[in-house]
């Protein structure tokens, strides 16, 4: 093999400069951070903000069984920072089998042992921890009995006629124990949750119906001790419907030894107080931790509490006893029974903030700590419960539908869901919180199928939703023993050692970071709210896309929208995609958060957040209280922008005919008088009422700023810092875009800057009439930072776009292809005519996982050589490191597999090195097939057994060739 001189590519490109401008093909600056706020007019105008821990991204590092060791967890952590990730969150989960004897039960001394020895070691390398809330995910354990578990409604129902007696007990036969869940059945019984018994289910509420005239009698009084009805039907037909406090029975998901046991009732204080104070008593006030973490709702049917019937007179301000033969009724009047499941919907909702997410905050503040919580998926509004959490986290589980060519969509892809992202960005925004998370690429493509080129498009349109705080699904702790491909969990985007791709990985960590630092920095750039229609969903017969295991009551708002978002009852989607696609920055707002906000000749504020203008997307019911907020808002001076028609209704049963005067009073009150427009004046602020191609022009006369920059297809968020604006800005479309583009915010000055390439000059902009124009030039898949400065005018070089023109050389020659590192076996070294799939080679390379290098001899002329060239490698599977003439140049990693090579080139002969490497996927594919692969600890595969896979072409595809760029 050739020996080369391995610079690091950033001593290349900047030629070891520490301070100043070391000026490159016109490009850039040192990749060094520079700290604190960032002026405008020099060099610090292009630098990053300060790199810290939350701006690098964390992972998941999930502890299988916690059968780690104080060695292995020291070097799982020194792979972590040595590779630029800035921390990790520690979740304990099912136990592998063979690994029973090294177990280190939840909660148990051993199991602190090793979590100190984390905290310590993590602290050392400058890394955060957060920490979940129990093992696996839900609150629970063996610590939670049956009483305290999540509730059901159990309904029987019994028939009398005039004169008759109930003669039977008023109970019920609760269900069994459900099936123990997949990881449960692979270790041995003694590692299994006790089945505690189940008590006999006490009796919520009995209520008689007449058939004929619906006279309703409560009975419930009128059962004794002994489950006897002391009560003699009258004349008619009744029907008797029993409600009684049942339980779902379901265990916490993929619970480790000693966290295996009951989920608890999240709208029960005292199950959700037993759950926090065990875990509080045992873990204590621990240092090093950042933030207990609280996974998506997986809830499972839980539809019911002991309280429930007390909890909802006292929130909705009526009884529901006697209604509860409509609501148990599939076949009720459809409309009141829609009203009843609305309000207990909306009270379950409200219990959930109560009771679970509110104190879930308040018991981590206590001790210091923050919270990070997912709320989707949870019976409730999802706005007010991301709005609880110190750090709102959503989840991305990837192989999006992006029509990036060149970008494969992976096993069950699907279209992305950006208005759902949205929502914990939302929260974040109008709470003035700094950090918006999002669990990412959870299960990107087939195991050991992802490769580095997937996760960035994934990356980058969750930056595009405002999240600025990656947290990948994630690092499986696998013992320093394990067998190739070591331990790993069963649903994930496999980000660890064994990976072929890890020795690239801090490419992709050097990334995010670039852009994690900017997205954190300043503050948020939105500047229209807009109405979340909660009570639409609500009113939906199944709520809002229910699922097999969802309770019909309380239905779950799950991470990818189906349903409840995509499409909302109201075309709520609609409207709101609308205003992404042309640019709007705009944040989601609920009922509850409205409630908080003043009016104002400028917009409206809640002291934290401020916008330009709400708008209404269609809501066709709306609480009578939010309306008087709106009218409020707008007679403060504020607009409001009602799309399409004001709400015809108020939601829910209680006092209807009050409100529904009320809300049209308050309907007149804002439309009365309208002009041709749409437009009345209401105090000092004004309403319109418009269709959706008249929003833009009332957004722009509220003072609210679209970004043109979207009328390329361009993904596009706007940040402000204190000279201007931020904007990061993705092309995640098929098509390239070059050319000259407006901005939103008027700019002295334009810098740019490549966060692939940590690459930052002086942007082409330039006035145009009142406005800004800089010039873009994004082929798909690529992303820039612009920095737009209001006044300042910057001093640099300028920045190169790389945009390739016409020019282009083929780099004809004879390859030498040697396989350096990997497995099972390492092939034979060869010579190539043509560039081709390692998988045509033979069968070694159509096992082989790992790393070899191709190396060309070519010639330049001198005029040639002189020109601004880049290398497009065409097709890679899947990245490519760069060496040119000895100096390496750069790795390609993302679409398009393009490098610019500066000043590399040489009049005469040229010598290009790449090493390739591949995914796991063949080599996987390989030992399923001979038996070899290890299969001790549970794994779901997305598509097929790994013996069933097609073979992945791997290595080097092209064509390979020379590209002139522009300067």
């Amino acid at each position: 093999m050739r020996r080369v001189e391995m610079l690091n590519r950033r001593q290349f490109i900047y030629g070891g400069a520490l301070t100043g401008i070391a000026v490159v093909s016109g490009a850039a600056l040192p990749a060094q951070a520079a700290p604190g706020t960032i002026p405008g007019g020099g060099s610090d105008s292009l630098r990053w903000p300060a790199f810290d821990r939350e701006t690098r991204p964390w992972t998941r590092w999930w502890w299988l069984g916690s059968a780690v060791t104080e060695d292995g967890l020291r070097e799982e952590l020194d792979q972590l920072a040595g590779n630029g990730f800035g921390g990790v969150e520690i979740q304990p989960i099912y136990e592998s089998q063979g690994d029973e004897d090294r177990i280190r039960w939840y909660l148990s001394r051993e199991w602190f042992t090793a979590l100190d020895t984390a905290l310590r070691s993590a602290a050392e390398r400058d890394l955060g921890v957060d920490l979940t809330s129990g093992s696996g995910w839900t609150f629970g354990g063996p610590w939670m009995d049956v009483r305290h578990s999540a509730g059901r409604a159990l309904v029987e129902y019994w028939e009398l006629r005039g004169g008759q007696r109930l003669d039977e007990p008023v109970k019920t036969i609760h269900p069994p124990h459900p099936e123990l869940v997949d990881e449960e059945r692979l270790s041995r019984p003694d590692l299994r949750p006790p089945m505690s018994p189940i008590p006999e289910p006490d009796l919520a509420a009995l209520v008689a119906r007449e058939v004929d005239t619906g006279d309703t009698v409560d009975l419930t009084a009128r059962v004794d001790e002994d489950r006897k009805l002391d009560w003699t039907a009258p004349p008619g037909h009744w029907k008797l419907t029993g409600v009684f406090n049942g339980w779902v029975l379901k265990r916490v998901e993929r619970a480790g030894p000693g966290g295996k046991g009951l989920m608890a009732d999240y709208f029960d204080d005292s199950a959700i107080r037993r759950h926090l104070d065990h875990f509080g008593d045992a873990v204590g006030g621990r240092n090093g931790i950042r933030a207990l973490f609280h996974d998506s709702f997986e809830l499972g049917g839980i539809d019911w509490t002991p309280t429930a019937l007390r909890d909802f007179a006292r929130l909705r301000g009526y009884d529901l006893t006697p209604h509860l033969p409509e609501l148990f009724d599939e076949h009720a009047a459809p409309e009141k029974r829609a009203r009843l499941l609305t309000d207990v919907r909306e009270t379950f909702s409200d219990l959930f903030l109560e009771r679970f997410a509110r104190p879930f905050t308040e018991f981590s503040g206590k001790r210091d700590w923050l919270t990070r919580n997912q709320a989707h998926g949870s019976p409730a509004n999802l706005l007010d419960i991301y709005g609880a959490a110190d750090i709102p986290e959503t989840e991305y589980t990837g192989g999006e539908n992006i029509p990036i060519p060149g970008l494969r969509h992976g096993a069950g892809p699907q279209d992305p869901v950006p208005l759902v992202w949205r929502m914990a960005s939302s929260a974040a925004h109008l709470n003035g919180g700094k950090l918006v998370g999002a669990e990412t690429v959870t299960w990107r493509d087939e195991h050991h199928h992802v490769s580095l080129s997937q996760v960035k498009p994934a990356v980058d349109i969750l930056f595009a939703a405002g999240i600025n705080h990656v947290v990948f699904h994630g690092t499986t702790y696998s013992p320093q023993e394990a067998p190739w491909p070591g331990v790993n969990f069963y649903a994930a985007t496999q980000l660890r050692p064994e990976n072929p791709w890890w020795r690239y990985v801090s490419e992709l960590t050097g990334y995010i970071t670039r852009c994690q630092s900017i997205l954190q920095h300043g503050r948020h750039g939105n500047d229209v709210l807009v109405y979340w229609p909660q009570h639409d969903v609500w009113a939906t017969p199944n709520g809002g896309g229910m699922r097999e295991r969802d309770g019909e009551l309380t239905p779950d708002y799950h991470w990818d929208g189906e349903g409840w978002m995509y499409p909302h009852p109201s075309g709520a989607d609609e409207v709101a995609g609308g205003l992404e696609r042309r640019g709007w920055q705009f944040d989601w707002v609920s009922d509850r958060q409205l409630a908080e906000f003043d009016g104002g000749r400028s917009g409206v504020s809640n002291g934290r957040s401020g916008y330009a203008a709400v708008i209404v997307p269609g809501a066709e019911l709306m609480p009578v209280g939010t309306l008087a907020k709106l009218h409020e808002l707008a007679a403060a001076g504020a607009t409001v922008i009602f799309v399409g028609a004001p709400p015809r209704d108020v939601p829910g049963l209680g006092g209807l005919d009050e409100r529904r005067n009320r809300l049209r009073e308050l309907t007149a009150a804002l439309t009365a008088g309208t002009d041709a427009r749409g437009t009345r004046r209401v105090g000092a602020g004004r309403v319109v009422i418009t269709d959706r191609g008249g929003v833009d022009d009332a957004l722009a006369d509220a003072g609210a700023v679209r970004e043109p920059l979207a009328d390329a297809g361009l993904h596009v968020l706007r940040r402000f810092h204190d000279e201007g604006a931020d904007y990061f800005v993705a092309n995640l479309t098929a098509e390239p875009v070059h050319g000259w583009h407006r901005l939103g915010t008027t700019a002295a000055s334009v810098a740019a800057l490549d966060p692939l390439r940590d690459e930052r000059g002086r942007a082409r902009h330039r006035r145009a009439g009142r406005g800004s124009q800089v010039q873009v030039s994004l082929d798909p898949g690529e992303s820039v930072v612009l920095r737009a400065f209001e006044r300042s005018r910057i001093s640099a070089p300028g920045y190169r776009t790389s945009t390739p023109t016409e020019e282009r050389r083929d780099l004809p020659g004879r390859w030498s292809l040697e396989f350096l590192d990997g497995g099972p076996d390492l092939p034979r070294r060869r010579t190539l005519d043509a560039l081709v799939s390692w998988t045509e080679l033979g069968g070694q390379e159509a096992a082989f996982s790992g790393t070899a290098l191709y190396s060309l001899t070519f010639t330049l002329a001198p005029a040639d050589a002189k020109r601004a060239w880049a290398l497009d490698l065409g097709t890679v599977r899947e990245t490519a490191r760069v060496t040119v003439n000895g100096t390496e140049v750069g790795v390609a990693w993302s679409i398009p597999f393009r490098i610019p090579l500066g000043e590399a080139l040489r009049p005469g002969e040229n010598v290009l090195d790449i090493e390739v490497t591949n995914l796991a996927a063949n080599r996987v594919r390989a030992m399923a097939r001979a038996g070899t692969l290890p299969d001790d600890h549970f794994m779901s595969w997305r598509t097929t057994p790994p013996g069933e896979w097609d073979v992945e072409p791997s290595g080097l595809l092209g064509p390979v060739r020379l590209v002139e760029v522009e300067g």
